[in-house]
């Protein structure tokens, strides 16, 4: 007993085969937790994971930016609903088809995130966050502003831009109905998903992304070393609104089915605290986080929704006993208390993110060097 706990943790080395073992592994996890979501079980669920994983893109966006870039950003959500009534624009009075709109609603973000990155780049700390969070209460407004009615609808918003027949994937679900617009949806994300992934995993690996975690550490020191600091900042952060445009483009074809600024939560500013939380609960400054933390969040908001639901439709069942019992006292739904319950013990439980958690667990078994 003693010998075998002596030997761990397991020391191995980076990039050996031993290492290439272990992403292999986690890859084939992956893979096979993706497979397993359209393949066995239902619609509601498959639409659960996609809303998942488009948030999840948005939160990679704010996490390149404020995490990896120490840019204070409270203002992604505009950028979010760039994206989105972009696409629905595109779609509704243009007659597009909704795959094709991915990339123009990626430019338009862009340019959205250099416009803002000039005036908003010259300030730093509560200021920058200060006038990001301008821009997210100021777009919505925009968009419902009756002299744009022409452009954005104005507050009627533009519904009906969901795919009305996807391509067929007969080998993963039925040929017709919900549940081949579900699949078809669920696996256009995660192509998208993996995209946005490689492109950040990109940035952050390569010498714009040293360059970054530079700047965010000392930016005079970065600057001295040859950094250019402005156009650096301008850059990432116009991709980091690109690529939360593209979720917010996703999100109006297979979530909402529509964009309106007026009753879609994440187009105003509250779709940035969510962003935020998400990246947090997940894991700040690290590649996984953003995913694991809105695929956790989606899931503790969707089970308390059902949690709700239940003890609604039920009188006498344990789940409706507890729920008058715990928040009898408070008026209206106890949803949103109970999420945050949840989210506040968690970050008790794991206060680097669910990602630190599971490092820390792991570095008890395998060390790499």
């Amino acid at each position: 007993m003693s010998g075998a706990t002596k030997s761990l943790p397991v020391r191995v080395k980076w990039n050996s085969p031993a290492h290439w073992g272990i992403r292999a592994v986690w890859v084939l996890a992956v893979a096979a937790f993706l497979i397993y979501i359209p393949v066995k079980t239902q619609p509601s669920t498959t639409g659960d994971m996609t809303k998942a994983l488009i948030l999840a893109i948005a939160a990679m966006g704010l996490n390149l930016v404020m995490s990896y870039g120490g840019i204070i950003s409270l203002g992604h959500s505009a950028f979010f609903a760039v994206g989105g009534y972009t696409t629905a624009i595109l779609v509704a009075d243009h007659g597009w088809t909704q795959g094709w709109t991915l990339p123009i609603s990626a430019l338009t973000g862009f340019i959205a995130g250099l416009i803002v990155s000039f005036p908003a780049l010259r300030l730093k700390g509560v200021y920058l966050a200060l006038v990001t969070l301008c821009v997210a209460v100021l777009v919505p407004a925009l968009i419902r502003w009756p002299k744009l009615d022409w452009l954005t609808h104005g507050v009627r918003g533009i519904s009906g831009i969901g795919y009305d027949e996807p391509p067929r994937l007969r080998f993963w679900a039925d040929d017709s109905g919900r549940e081949a617009r579900a699949v078809w949806m669920y696996w256009l994300t995660v192509i998208v998903l993996i995209l946005c992934y490689l492109t950040c995993r990109g940035v952050v690996k390569s010498r714009v992304g040293r360059s970054l975690v530079a700047i965010r550490d000392n930016d005079i020191a970065a600057s001295v070393m040859g950094v250019n600091v402005a156009t650096t900042k301008a850059s990432v952060f116009g991709l980091s609104a690109a690529i939360c445009a593209v979720g917010g483009s996703l999100f109006a074809v297979g979530v909402s089915g529509g964009a309106n600024a007026s009753s879609i939560r994440e187009f105003t500013i509250v779709g940035s605290i969510l962003f935020l939380v998400m990246m947090v609960l997940g894991g700040a400054a690290t590649l996984w986080g953003p995913i694991i933390g809105a695929v956790v969040f989606i899931y503790v908001e969707t089970t308390v929704n059902n949690w709700q639901a239940d003890a609604t439709a039920s009188d006498t069942g344990i789940v409706s006993r507890l729920m008058r019992w715990a928040f009898g006292w408070a008026n209206g739904s106890p949803a949103a208390m109970i999420l945050a319950l949840v989210l506040l013990v968690m970050m008790f439980i794991a206060p680097f993110g669910i990602v630190g958690l599971l490092r820390r667990l792991a570095a008890k078994f395998v060390v790499l060097i």
